[in-house]
């Protein structure tokens, strides 16, 4: 979730560390991706983000803070996007 007056994205805690246990048992990249299409990866959640107030709405779970001007852009780490040549454009 992220939010616009602050700027910051907010990641459920239990969510970070579950995905840095399956970065390190698989050895594959994970990335979060939020709805403005910032990406951070689980270690990028942990070490730029910081522990979110306590909240009694919702389901009460703890979660991290991360500014979203230490997110890396979707174009940036995953390229941009290629159309496919279409045959009229060969012509």
């Amino acid at each position: 979730m992220t939010s616009r007056a602050t700027h910051r994205h907010a990641i459920e805690s239990a969510a970070v560390r579950a995905h840095l246990q399956l970065v390190a048992w698989t050895v594959l990249p994970l990335y979060c991706v939020f709805d403005s299409l910032d990406v951070l990866t689980p270690h990028d959640a942990l070490a730029a983000g910081r522990t979110g107030p306590h909240s009694v709405a919702g389901s009460g779970a703890p979660y991290r803070l991360v500014p979203t001007t230490r997110c890396r852009a979707f174009d940036s780490t995953f390229g941009s996007r290629r159309r496919p040549s279409v045959a009229s454009d060969a012509a």
